[in-house]
């Protein structure tokens, strides 16, 4: 099925990243950049509240934001944006937490983490975790200890959610009673081979930049341990119940699906969406893109029910 032709016409006019190695300054620049477009203030959604704060961590502070909804709140979710894990922050996903508070009339956690390659692994993952274990620390505060909770992210996002999930479960304490990932990466391995990665079919992440991003998160790390590659996990039983979105050209896309069936030959409830004429990064186009938009309110419709039916 081809790209939703609105956003293939979007697509078309955006720079690619030249080959070769990445210039993470000036692409970090140019994304920021484009904010304002993709996220026009008149399409920003409409929502009670947003305050910033900060927690410690152990290279510095972690940037947070809390965006409250217009009304009571159903849920807290904690939201971890993607980037190759070297790109994005805050102001970078603004737009898409205010969109996630108003459909999900949740409370929306965001929160940043230092990027690579200045900070290879394991600096995003401990910062990430550091904050979900404080995000489950107040949810008094953030809401009401009664409220359901989710972890949550998109690409590196996802795979930093999909690796708190296991670290939360091994450590016996407190998790999240969903995670919802968002075409994540969960398998970092030299070996890994997947067909969506050889087809690399997706104007939006080429297999080569997939493969440097990677590379410039792990530092040199052993790529088997599973805060890098949660498919490679010993077992993946006793985590939350998972919302897993894919699309049909992202690279990503064949090992977000063995994931999701590892899960639930684990006996985790998954509940797995599709998108045919979606590329990777599809939630923040939301503004300018009708259908990544309808797409987006059918993802935020998955999580709300799957929330509030907890068993």
């Amino acid at each position: 099925m081809p790209l939703d032709p609105i956003l293939q016409n979007l697509l078309n006019q955006i720079p690619a990243v030249p080959p070769g190695p990445v210039d993470y300054p000036a692409l970090r620049q140019m994304s920021a950049a484009f904010i304002p477009m993709l996220a026009p203030p008149a399409t920003l959604s409409p929502i009670g509240s947003m305050e910033e704060l900060s927690i410690d961590g152990a290279g510095g502070p972690i940037p947070l934001r809390i965006y409250r909804p217009v009304g009571d709140a159903a849920g807290i979710v904690h939201y971890m944006h993607g980037g190759g894990w070297a790109l994005g922050d805050l102001p970078s996903v603004d737009h898409t937490a205010r969109r996630f508070c108003h459909e999900l009339s949740m409370v929306i956690v965001t929160s940043t983490y230092r990027l690579a390659p200045e900070n290879p692994f394991p600096a995003g993952f401990d910062d990430s975790l550091l904050a979900a274990r404080w995000v489950l620390a107040h949810r008094v505060e953030l809401g009401g200890e009664s409220l359901p909770t989710a972890i949550a992210g998109d690409s590196a996002g996802g795979n930093l959610a999909a690796a708190i999930a296991l670290a939360l479960r091994d450590a016996g304490d407190a998790s999240f009673d969903v995670q919802a990932l968002l075409y994540p990466a969960v398998d970092l391995r030299e070996d890994a081979d997947y067909p969506s990665r050889r087809r690399n079919a997706d104007p939006t992440l080429n297999a080569e930049q997939l493969g440097t991003y990677i590379d410039d998160y792990a530092g040199g790390s052993d790529l088997s341990d599973q805060r890098l590659s949660p498919l490679a996990a010993d077992s993946v039983a006793n985590v939350p119940p998972a919302l897993i979105v894919v699309q049909s050209v992202d690279p990503l896309h064949d090992e977000a699906v063995a994931y999701a069936h590892r899960l639930q030959e684990a006996g985790v409830r998954v509940e797995l969406m599709e998108f045919d004429n979606m590329t990777h990064g599809f939630v923040h186009l939301s503004a300018l893109v009708p259908a990544a938009a309808a797409a987006t309110a059918e993802v935020t419709a998955r999580l709300r029910a799957m929330m509030t039916t907890i068993d």
